[in-house]
């Protein structure tokens, strides 16, 4: 550990546990220098760097100041949540399952949808750092671009004292933790067990613009190109109404001949507007064309097709989230990033067919 850092890590336990409260002047350079056996630019850095993550304040001529929250005083107890809806598709269990775990504790979770919308979701990063929120469970809206995302947003949250914790999509560039799933290996497997079963013409049927639903494409058709194939792409965009999936997917199944057998998309979502435009051609899934979703959320609500997909752990997402940011603000010093990623399952039903000969 630098000789700066040890100085920033005593002032921030003091800032944690109270001993600093905000208001309170910090020890002069020349008191630091002494303490700690350093030189003035070692405590000049170390200084520097409490103000540009928010936690002081210099008045020139008078002293620096202590701006942070202290756990003991001013903790909101509440947790901001972003997801891209809070009451459709695997999102309800999700929250469910984190509020099971926060409210023990104390802890109200605040909830805000970015509808899959960057300028929204940055409304509600402000509103929640507004109300004082103690930490944030966020799926960011991420494409991939850094540029296009509130990647600097959320560095300088963090930065503040504020954890966030990523479910399901991360931004790898910044030091957020993350639960994801292992996304390119489902897509993997889901090529796998169409191979498997004769196909060898294959569509992927996927939102472009978000990075967990890229990944899985990109897991099928590594596996596919591995044995020789390659796979027939049919990218679409945004989420929810802001989607162009059923237009895409209407283009797809125009264009079906026969030249592909079967369809792995990049979730229940997606896969339900390839079945609604199969219906409108007469196309019978899986007598002439097989399909693959993911998440596990459209065999209760279309019971007609008894769908292959992959088991989202929607439940455990959520717990695993509420432990990690209440252990986050529990040990603020600690600042460890983690990486938790979770494997999703198959569950074999009926919309493959086995077209071995």
């Amino acid at each position: 550990m630098k000789k700066y850092e040890k100085i920033q890590n005593m002032m921030k336990e003091k800032m944690a546990t109270g001993a600093l409260k905000p208001g309170d002047k910090l020890p002069s350079e020349a008191e630091l220098c002494r303490q700690f056996s350093v030189s003035r630019n070692v405590v000049r850095q170390a200084l520097k760097n409490l103000e540009f993550e928010g936690l002081s304040e210099t008045m020139k001529g008078i002293g620096t100041f202590c701006r942070a929250r202290t756990k003991s005083e001013n903790s909101s107890k509440t947790i901001g949540f972003i997801s891209f809806f809070t009451q459709d598709y695997i999102f309800p269990q999700i929250i469910s399952a984190a509020d099971t775990k926060l409210y023990p504790e104390g802890y109200h979770l605040i909830l805000g949808q970015s509808l899959y919308d960057l300028k929204r979701e940055e409304e509600l990063l402000e509103r929640f750092i507004d109300m004082r929120v103690d930490g944030i469970i966020m799926e960011p809206v991420f494409d991939g671009s850094v540029e296009h995302s509130n990647a600097k947003r959320i560095q300088h949250i963090i930065e503040s004292g504020i954890p966030v914790m990523f479910i399901d999509n991360t931004i790898p560039s910044i030091g957020a933790s993350a639960i994801t799933l292992s996304d390119m290996k489902s897509g993997g497997d889901a090529a796998r067990y169409l191979t498997e079963r004769g196909h060898e013409s294959i569509a992927l049927f996927y939102q472009e613009d978000y990075l967990t639903k890229v990944h899985r494409m990109e897991g099928a058709k590594a596996y596919l190109e591995s044995i020789g194939l390659t796979p027939i792409l049919f990218p679409f965009t945004g989420q929810g109404k802001r989607s162009n999936a059923h237009r895409r997917a209407l283009e797809m199944i125009e264009r079906y001949d026969g030249t592909f057998s079967a369809v792995f998309c990049s979730s229940d979502e997606d896969a339900m507007h390839i079945i609604e435009a199969a219906d409108t051609r007469g196309i019978r899934i899986p007598e002439d064309l097989s399909i693959i979703g993911f998440d596990n959320q459209l065999f209760s609500a279309h019971n007609r097709i008894n769908l292959t997909t992959f088991a989202h752990p929607s439940q455990k997402v959520g717990r695993l989230a509420a432990s990690g940011i209440l252990e986050a603000i529990a040990h603020p010093l600690e600042n460890t990033e983690t990486s938790t990623i979770l494997e999703a399952m198959m569950i074999e039903r009926e919309s493959v067919a086995d077209i071995r000969s």
